[in-house]
């Protein structure tokens, strides 16, 4: 089974998340702590200038190998080991004390790792403001555009597309929550040292861990978090319920898709094509983006259980979130992106919506129809009346309107113009446009903050 990341992870990773996530900006990423770390002990004073000049030189120079590395990570558990013994061998001998002073292998993993997923949160609300954009454009398009809505799979009231829609546009607003507090709060240097005391910096260790900070964007946390992991917990929660807002849609999407239903679909050219079926059309977009949450799934309990890291440095815990999280990250910035294609590319059936409304005989209007009746013949009786007139629709092959009026505690009550009125769908849809307007202007408030996480300008440190 040689080379199945070439077959298959091209499904799961978008070309734009692929540098950022790869093992060569992850190393690139180590070899810029070692050199801010450098910088920050000359500005104190800690080391020789001339060292961490040189140090710092290796920013471009260092022509480090990843798979080289990784393989040479292997007796040490980590690829810090060696990644700190080739840097001090391409430095003159007067600079080798110099590099690594003081740190430890999971300052070194884990500030780099911040750093990409600094990177990789901004490539992923570029595209949630295409997602967030394009929900927010349909639910206006289509704010009076009638559907059935399905509760259990069932036919139950009449609502629009659009209120569907903002329903989409709010769950995903809401499930980016944590992750723009992430973004504002929890990019965080890693630094404590050997056993998170930073003894090896005497009196200096705190100045230097904030110039460290200052240098690389980050925030520097009230201690080290070696053995804490709840950040890397919460980021991972916070990137899964991003996935599930998004799946969401795309199970919704791929319901709407089927042929009995026939409501949404997507462009003809756009993919989703078959092997055996020409005539097919798959939601190639929503199968991937409910794939990648399937993965998710699988995913998040290991960053939970990483939680238990033992003492002061975990014995297989940090080394488990490594490929984990690389993982979500990867599944997090397919389903945007997938997401904002599929929505792109979507066709709204508004013929078969109303169709599929008609299919129940009016009986998605037995519910105003029953308080109607409740008001002049108690519930208990106008609920009999109506649920054998829903009943008969069915045998009959008839319609909830055609069964009422053969009722004359029906015909007596409610006069022609009444009855055309009570069994319009948009006559009967509530709150809708306000719960519309709501998630529209949610949406507003929130477009400005994931810009200014694309534009770098949210996090407090960046």
């Amino acid at each position: 089974m040689q080379d199945l990341e070439g077959l298959f992870e091209p499904v799961f990773i978008t070309d734009e998340m692929a540098p950022i996530t790869s093992a060569r900006n992850l190393v690139q990423k180590m070899v810029e702590f070692e050199c801010a770390l450098a910088q920050a002990q000359a500005e104190v004073g800690l080391i020789p200038v001339k060292a961490a000049k040189e140090i710092s030189g290796l920013i471009s120079t260092h022509g480090i190998d990843p798979t080289e590395l990784g393989v040479k990570a292997r007796s040490g558990g980590t690829p810090v080991i060696p990644l700190v013994q080739i840097l001090t061998d391409k430095l003159s001998v007067s600079a080798r004390p110099w590099i690594h002073y003081g740190a430890t292998s999971q300052d070194v993993l884990d500030t780099a790792t911040m750093m990409i997923i600094r990177e990789a949160i901004k490539l992923i609300y570029a595209d949630l403001l295409q997602v967030g954009a394009s929900l927010a454009s349909l639910a206006q398009q289509h704010r009076r555009t009638p559907m059935v809505a399905r509760t259990l799979m069932q036919h139950a009231l009449p609502t629009t597309f659009g209120l569907k829609v903002a329903n989409w546009l709010d769950g995903v607003v809401s499930a980016s929550v944590s992750l723009e507090r992430f973004f504002a709060e929890g990019l965080s240097v890693q630094f404590g040292g050997a056993a998170g005391t930073l003894a090896a910096l005497g009196d200096s260790g705190i100045e230097v861990g904030t110039r460290v900070a200052s240098i690389l964007g980050l925030s520097l946390p009230i201690m080290p978090w070696h053995a804490q992991r709840v950040r890397i917990a919460e980021l991972g929660a916070s990137l899964s319920l991003t996935v599930g807002a998004l799946a969401k849609i795309s199970t919704d999407i791929i319901l709407a898709s089927q042929a009995e239903i026939g409501e949404l679909s997507q462009v003809q050219d756009y993919g989703g094509g078959s092997s055996a079926m020409p005539q097919k059309v798959n939601p190639v977009g929503p199968i991937v983006v409910n794939a990648c949450f399937r993965r998710m799934q699988g995913l998040l309990p290991v960053l939970y259980g990483c939680l238990l890291a033992e003492n002061e440095r975990g014995a297989g815990e940090w080394q488990a979130e490594w490929q984990t999280l690389r993982d979500l990250l990867l599944v997090t910035g397919v389903s945007v992106q997938r997401t904002s294609a599929t929505l792109s590319n979507l066709v709204v059936d508004k013929n078969k919506m109303l169709q599929n409304l008609e299919l129940s005989r009016g009986n998605v209007m037995s519910e105003r129809i029953l308080l109607m009746l409740s008001e002049v013949l108690g519930r208990s009786t106008a609920h009999d009346l109506v649920r054998e007139a829903t009943v008969r629709t069915i045998r009959n092959a008839s319609t909830l309107k055609e069964e009422l009026m053969k009722e004359s505690v029906f015909r007596e009550r409610f006069s022609p113009e009444d009855t055309l009125k009570a069994f319009d769908p948009l006559t009967y849809l509530g709150s809708a446009q306000v719960f519309i307007d709501n998630a529209l202007a949610e949406w507003r408030n929130s477009e400005s903050n994931w810009q200014r996480i694309v534009d770098g300008t949210s996090n407090k440190q960046g």
